[in-house]
């Protein structure tokens, strides 16, 4: 766990909203970065799911076992892949904070 230097006057603000305990505010930051992805990248996943009419795992086996070069459905597949990944990582985050 790091330690965080806060300013009294920064504290002195917060405390005027009624928050005594800064650490909650990091919190629901954290939390809030976290959703912000997540819709970004399920967005994205959800775009690729709909164009190839296919759920990732499916469409990847299906390409990768197709034989066929297609550089604009590979770009998709990488593109796809990242954006599920990601989606993976935010999913074990969130519930690393309880969300």
């Amino acid at each position: 766990m790091q330690v965080v230097q806060i300013k009294d006057a920064v504290k002195d603000v917060f405390q005027s909203f009624g928050i005594s305990d800064v650490g909650v505010i990091l919190e629901n930051e954290a939390i809030m970065m976290l959703l912000t992805k997540e819709s970004r990248y399920r967005a994205e996943y959800n775009q690729f799911r709909k164009k190839y009419n296919s759920e990732f795992d499916d469409f990847k086996t299906k390409v990768e076992t197709s034989g066929k070069e297609d550089f604009e459905v590979e770009d998709d597949l990488m593109d796809w892949e990242f954006a599920a990944n990601a989606l993976r990582t935010i999913d074990e985050k969130k519930r690393s904070l309880g969300v």
